[in-house]
């Protein structure tokens, strides 16, 4: 039997490919005659210099037209960035809510669109209101990921692929701040892996955005050790980029000194906190919630070394400032309230520390749900409270309270579950349940330690703790070398 001949389908041209070329040609050709009669009789010709205007007269014209649609847009969108910048977020809400009826008309794949969409979601989340920004950021990432499957859809934007990482960067910000740690965490791992492998622009401010909101959210789990080297790398990219005096670096500073004040390191706190409050003053004004927030953090790290004279006025200062721009209800101005607090009873003044903290409870429960960590947070101080005024029969349901919801969105092993562990382990030690209270001071102990370091603060303060046990169980000698050993790591941190 014979086999086919030699190139007759794998060599040669078939006869299908053959008519390919001839008809190329022949469209070539036309083309070429086309553009010849074009320059010929329109270009080159003096008489119709008229054809030559009418078109250009026509393009600019057009050109004209999209300018004047776009103005709206703009001013809404430049006029509700300054008022968000300002503080001023009723008046933001409206520009921005005007400048997306007006992106409407440019259909959702054009980058107004997207960017009105962005603006509202992010002054929403600002305010805490967390149910209405949720569903845009949730949209937004929706035309992200369609628009990466037809980039042609963005014919105008030649940054069309940076619109996925950075909408799964703000809806990961949207669930690190409603607590919802096991959701964020894949979104801002994925958002930096398509930036790495596509949009490769490694010294671009917007990857400082996805660095540092990892690093938050690491900081926000007692990942200290993981935050670190995120959060410096993103202050290198925006120094280089932005300059060192520039409010988007002073974020990054400020969030980088209450790393080191939760890793003890309070000197590595103040410098970083002083240069962000530095920046904000001078470009923003006084009267700026970025400001407060800087007064604010610099007054609790004031209040961690006992420096009470100095943080009161700062949190006052940063409470009036919160209340006056964002509003009396707040989840920030709950923090101030809680920050004061916890000064007043650090001066033993319960009285005080407890309505303030009743004041933050009520705040952050409407604003952010009964199973929000700061909810947790407030808790815990407010049992605190308690157990310096020996109300047992109310702290030990506010600590109960504080642990479950601590445990549901922090684990096991965040060392915000160790604090308040500890706490219960000081009340039974109190009301005379010493087998129980060494057992969760042991378990504290071990938690604190492995997320935390030996020397960190709360490390020798569960230590103090657990002295206090085994001098009312009669070792003096285990209660001492527990004392000698919390001294110390207070000797360093000072």
């Amino acid at each position: 039997m014979e086999g086919p001949a030699r190139g007759s389908q794998t060599d040669g041209p078939s006869q299908d490919s053959s008519r390919n070329k001839l008809s190329c040609r022949s469209l070539w050709q036309r083309l070429r005659a086309a553009q010849l009669f074009v320059r010929r009789h329109l270009l080159d010709n003096p008489r119709a210099r008229w054809a030559r205007r009418a078109i250009w007269a026509a393009f600019i014209a057009w050109a004209g037209f999209l300018a004047w649609q776009s103005i709206p847009y703009y001013t809404y969108i430049g006029q509700g960035k300054r008022a968000y910048q300002q503080g001023h977020y009723g008046e933001a809400e409206q520009k921005f809510q005007a400048a997306l009826k007006q992106a409407e008309h440019f259909g959702q794949t054009d980058p107004r669109y997207a960017n009105a969409l962005n603006n509202l979601a992010e002054l929403y989340r600002t305010q805490a209101r967390y149910a209405e920004a949720e569903p845009i950021y949730n949209h937004l990432v929706t035309i992200a990921e369609s628009l990466r499957k037809n980039p042609g859809a963005l014919r105008f934007t030649p940054n069309y692929l940076m619109a996925l990482p950075m909408s799964l960067n703000n809806l990961a910000a949207l669930y690190r701040d409603q607590g919802r740690y096991a959701e964020a965490e894949p979104l801002y791992q994925r958002a930096l892996e398509i930036w790495d492998k596509q949009v490769k622009r490694p010294d671009d401010p917007n990857v400082a955005a996805l660095l540092s909101g990892l690093a938050k959210l690491y900081r926000d789990e007692g990942k200290y050790r993981q935050a670190e080297p995120l959060y410096k790398e993103a202050l290198a990219i925006r120094i280089k980029a932005l300059g060192a005096e520039h409010p988007d670096v002073a974020v990054l500073m400020d969030n980088l000194g209450g790393l080191y004040r939760d890793m003890g390191r309070y000197k590595d706190s103040e410098l970083y906190y002083e240069k962000a409050l530095a920046i904000d003053q001078k470009l923003l004004g006084m009267e700026h919630p970025d400001t407060a927030t800087d007064l604010n953090n610099l007054a609790g790290l004031y209040r961690d070394q006992g420096r009470y004279a100095q943080a009161e006025p700062l949190y006052r200062q940063a409470m009036a400032i919160r209340r006056q721009v964002l509003s009396p209800q707040h989840p920030h101005v709950a923090k101030s309230l809680q920050g004061l607090a916890e000064l007043k009873a650090a001066q033993g003044d319960y009285r005080q520390a407890e309505k303030l903290l009743d004041e933050a409870l009520s705040i952050r429960l409407k604003t952010l749900g009964a199973e929000h960590p700061d909810v947790a947070s407030t808790l815990d101080s407010l049992a605190s409270v308690y157990l310096a005024q020996k109300k047992y029969s109310v702290a030990g349901p506010a600590l109960a309270r504080a642990l479950a919801i601590r445990q549901k969105k922090l684990g096991p092993s965040h060392p915000d579950v160790a604090i308040t562990t500890m706490k219960q382990a000081d009340m039974l030690r109190a009301t005379g349940h010493y087998k129980q209270a060494q057992q969760l001071f042991s378990g504290a102990q071990a938690t604190l330690e492995k997320a935390l370091g030996p020397d960190h603060p709360s490390v020798a303060a569960n230590l103090s703790l657990m002295a206090g046990l085994y001098r009312q169980l009669g070792d003096l000698q285990e209660a001492d070398k527990l004392e000698k050993r919390a001294a110390a790591i207070r000797s360093t941190i000072r």
